[in-house]
């Protein structure tokens, strides 16, 4: 079946497909951008992140505050894109002097990108009708295809080049936004959100916790993977192109999960699935721990497993164990411990272990980390079938 152009959902994938693409120039080539282009060292890395992820502390959770008071949706992301051109701009006049100063800025609206858009494209989603992960899919794609470029795009424009694409590319998506998205409003009833609401419900909080520990950790160690291969194979031109090989053929995995995803899983229990997200990310750990390059990759692929099937369930729990009203502001909190708070605390422990006792010694406390967050969720989280939003059963899973 061919989805008609004229057709609103044609123009969210291509948008999500290209608004991915930047995400992988800005998010995936982030640390090897610091390591070669800035040419600090991995501890120096390591302290650049979590002072940029500081940032992100209040960054994250103030733009999805900000996204569920704003009633015109589309003015609101417009903004958003406007800051993100900045900081792509500034991707290409840093200097070492102000690599400080970039990192707020990073953390300010680069850390977000990704959960900014994944709340705004699940609002459009529910509201019109269309099935999230029908469209999520697209950015998997659109990172895909950009990693696996990215190590030739570098060697050939170096990193110049890369992010003049990613202004190419964010100026047709801001175009497409501005032109072609329909609008999602609020109601001027709609309630007003306190911030204490976001917390006053026990099970979303232990949505928190398992995000951070699970997620957190997984997300704060991707600082030193690229060092990690070049440790490994002991040519850096290599492991430019292996990580880029690993990057682009994973997130193609993800793009394959969401297929299958939406295919089979229909009236699945969130709990188990939930569970299977750390349990797949412990696995990918234990395959990278051993340093042997062919079972590194394919435990790298595993990833394609747990980030789609965590998007996935992650937003059906919370649109079971919240009100609508709060599904954005808790994911911008989710996404904040994610991405900003794991950035904050897990880059200088890891780069510790790493100093003290190996590369591989970091997967590996990753595995425990994964193997104690699925025994919180088996404890503390409450059992339900997805329910196709159904009060009924969100009655009762309350």
């Amino acid at each position: 079946m061919v989805l008609d152009k004229k057709s609103p959902l044609f123009y969210y994938n291509v948008t999500t497909f290209l608004y991915f693409c930047i995400a992988g120039i800005v998010s995936t080539f982030y640390y090897p951008f610091l390591s070669q282009a800035a040419g600090l060292t991995l501890a120096q890395v390591s302290r650049v992140t979590a002072f940029g992820a500081g940032f992100s502390l209040a960054a994250q959770p103030l733009l999805s505050y900000l996204f569920s008071r704003a009633r015109n949706k589309k003015r609101f992301m417009f903004a958003y894109l406007m800051s993100l051109f900045g900081l792509c701009v500034l991707f290409l006049v840093i200097r070492p002097g102000f690599i400080y100063w970039f990192a707020a800025a990073y953390g300010c609206f680069g850390v977000p990108l990704i959960g900014t858009y994944e709340i705004y494209i699940e609002k459009i989603a529910d509201q019109k009708g269309y099935p999230y992960d029908k469209i999520r899919k697209w950015g998997s794609v659109g990172m895909g295809c950009l990693t696996l470029a990215g190590g030739t795009i570098i060697s050939l424009f170096s990193f110049r080049g890369l992010h003049l694409l990613a202004i190419l590319l964010l100026s047709a998506c801001v175009l497409i936004i501005w032109k072609k998205f329909e609008d999602v409003t609020e109601s001027e009833r709609a309630e007003k959100i306190r911030f204490a609401d976001i917390f006053k419900n026990r099970r979303v909080n232990v949505l928190y916790l398992m995000s951070f520990l699970g997620i957190g950790s997984y997300v704060g160690c991707d600082f030193a993977f690229s060092s990690y291969l070049t440790g490994i194979t002991g040519n850096l031109l290599l492991s430019n192109q292996l990580f880029s090989l690993s990057t682009g053929l994973k997130i193609f995995s993800e793009f394959l999960c969401f297929i299958a995803i939406g295919k089979f899983f229909r009236n699945y229990d969130v709990k188990k699935s939930f569970l299977l997200v750390f349990v797949f990310s412990g696995l990918r750990f234990l395959c990278i721990s051993t340093g042997i390059i062919p079972v590194v990759i394919l435990g790298d692929l595993l990833h394609g497993i747990v980030f789609p099937l965590f998007l996935t369930v992650i937003f059906q729990y919370l649109h079971l164990l919240a009100e609508d009203r709060l599904v954005s502001s808790c994911y911008g909190i989710v996404s904040m411990l994610m991405f900003g708070f794991s950035n904050f605390i897990f880059p200088p422990l890891f780069s510790a272990i790493q100093e003290s006792l190996g590369y591989a010694m970091i997967y590996r406390v990753n595995v425990g980390f994964a193997l104690v967050t699925v025994l919180i969720g088996w404890i503390f989280l409450p059992s339900a079938k997805r329910p196709g939003f159904s009060p009924e059963v969100s009655e009762e899973i309350y």
